[in-house]
């Protein structure tokens, strides 16, 4: 019998499938943590390409399955399949159009709304499911404007419309919060509200896509109340040296691992590009520079603090 070399040897075979998952996650490696830089062929003044570049998820192994994912890494991978089409790539329009049908699906109708319920509860934001996501709603909205853009054909339209629609303001929303200076969009809504920073912002690209793909004046109106509402609290992330990721009132601070630390920097950094708010560039600078190696392992070693924190929730939900 042939051994098996040492370095084929994976993860999974010497570590139970918890304990990977756990590693995975504190590591940001593994399925879910493929590269995502920023887009390149996004416009300040129309719609093109997206934000962040998916593009690695089309190749990675949830590619092969995605009928099984989440709602948001679905929406993800049709949006890494039109930046694939922007390049040329023959097969990319059916796969785009073909991911946008399986969002469509997935998606369940309350009203005038077309919703996407996460079925796993989340400990860390005292969330169970089913429960909603405004980082989910933005980015089915962005991935069926474009299809709308695509084929011309006015039903991706309204699905954008009906997937924006919780974040727009017409009626209260448990994915808004509505503060002094402007809405918030909520990833994870519950009490009390967690101000996830990368939501928030994926949010907005979803409210703006719908305003200038569509024409959708409200949509617009929100958009520029949400980026003055972000102006306003974005000083409340930053912790010194360090990024919070969320300013949920845990025991220990949110704090960002690094591979959303630096999606923080390229967030904001396109944010600038969009709107020419200065604070944007000035904190996205400012928080790369605290990207050294003796505050990444300061900021992983707080998170693994946290999490010893956070156990008796978890085990609470049974996680």
């Amino acid at each position: 019998m042939t051994e098996t070399p040492l370095h084929e040897i994976t993860t999974s075979r010497i570590l139970p499938a918890r304990l990977e998952r756990a590693l995975n996650s504190a590591l940001s490696r593994g399925p879910g943590y493929e590269p995502t830089p920023v887009g390149r062929a996004f416009a300040a003044e129309a719609v093109n390409g997206y934000y962040i570049d998916f593009q690695a998820k089309t190749a990675s192994r949830i590619a092969g399955d995605p009928a099984n994912l989440l709602p948001a890494p679905l929406a993800q991978l049709a949006l890494g399949w039109w930046e694939r089409h922007l390049t040329g790539d023959p097969v990319a329009p059916d796969r785009f159009i073909e991911v946008c049908g399986l969002l469509e699906k997935r998606g369940e109708s309350v009203a005038a709304e077309l919703r996407w319920p996460a079925r796993v509860p989340v400990p860390k934001y005292g969330l169970v499911a089913p429960w909603c996501s405004a980082l989910t709603q933005g980015q089915a909205a962005s991935a069926f404007v474009r299809a709308h853009l695509l084929t011309g054909e006015d039903r991706y339209a309204e699905l954008a419309l009906r997937a924006i629609q919780p974040l727009l303001g017409d009626r209260p929303s448990d994915l808004v919060v509505q503060t002094r200076s402007g809405p918030i969009f909520e990833e994870a809504p519950g009490e009390p509200a967690s101000h996830i920073l990368n939501g928030w912002i994926t949010a907005l690209w979803g409210v703006r896509d719908v305003h200038l793909g569509l024409g959708h004046k409200p949509a617009g109106e929100v958009f520029a109340a949400g980026v003055g509402c972000l102006r306003a609290h974005l000083p409340a992330y930053d912790t010194g040296w360090w990024s919070r990721y969320s300013l949920y009132a845990h025991p220990l601070e949110d704090l960002a691992k690094p591979i959303y630390h630096r999606y923080h920097v390229d967030q904001l950094t396109v944010l600038h590009r969009l709107t020419g708010v200065p604070e944007f560039i000035d904190t996205a600078r400012r928080w790369a520079e605290y990207d050294r190696p003796v505050r990444r392992a300061l900021a992983l070693a707080q998170k693994g603090m946290f999490a010893l924190a956070d156990a008796p929730r978890r085990r609470r939900f049974g996680s």
